[in-house]
């Protein structure tokens, strides 16, 4: 299903319009009239239904950069994504910068808990430690340092949370 888009004129004399694609906004905006006659020049694009919301929301999209919304960041994947929301939303990194960046970013789909788990286990950290004080090992306590260090973000969209580590 497309998604669904809203142009508001900033002019009060004008009704806005719906629209799918970027050329249907174009051949919509090059035709319309306020009450008066006169062509209305400037919208705010409001993003009414369909997938990444959130992006549209953290990338700030608007009539000066509705292009480059359709031809790089309408059709990214849920993964894709949620890296794009981390750089604009978190790095503040340049909407026509982001699509270049989306490789640094490294997601795990989980809990804080679970990628603190998953990193001790796949990195060996505790393999050098003599098994008998492994248990002693606080992996909550990583868990929490490596967030307050800014090693890890933690992201929520819609329903799934993912960490972010650069």
């Amino acid at each position: 299903m497309p998604n669904i888009y809203h142009a508001t004129p900033y002019d009060i004399s004008a009704v806005g319009f719906y629209f799918k694609t970027l050329n249907e906004y174009r051949e919509k905006a090059s035709r319309h009239r306020n009450e008066y006659g006169d062509p209305v020049e400037e919208y705010e694009i409001q993003f009414i239904d369909g997938d990444n919301y959130e992006l549209f929301k953290a990338i700030g999209v608007n009539q000066a950069n509705l292009p480059l919304w359709f031809d790089q960041f309408e059709d990214l994947d849920e993964d894709e994504a949620a890296r794009a929301i981390y750089l604009a939303g978190y790095e503040c990194i340049a909407p026509e910068e982001i699509i270049d960046r989306l490789d640094e970013v490294m997601l795990f789909e989980g809990t804080l808990l679970e990628f603190a788990e998953d990193y001790v286990e796949s990195t060996g950290l505790l393999d050098q430690l003599p098994e008998s004080l492994r248990y002693y090992f606080d992996v909550e306590a990583f868990a929490r340092d490596m967030r307050l260090g800014g090693e890890v973000t933690e992201l929520e969209l819609g329903n799934r949370q993912w960490i972010v580590q650069l």
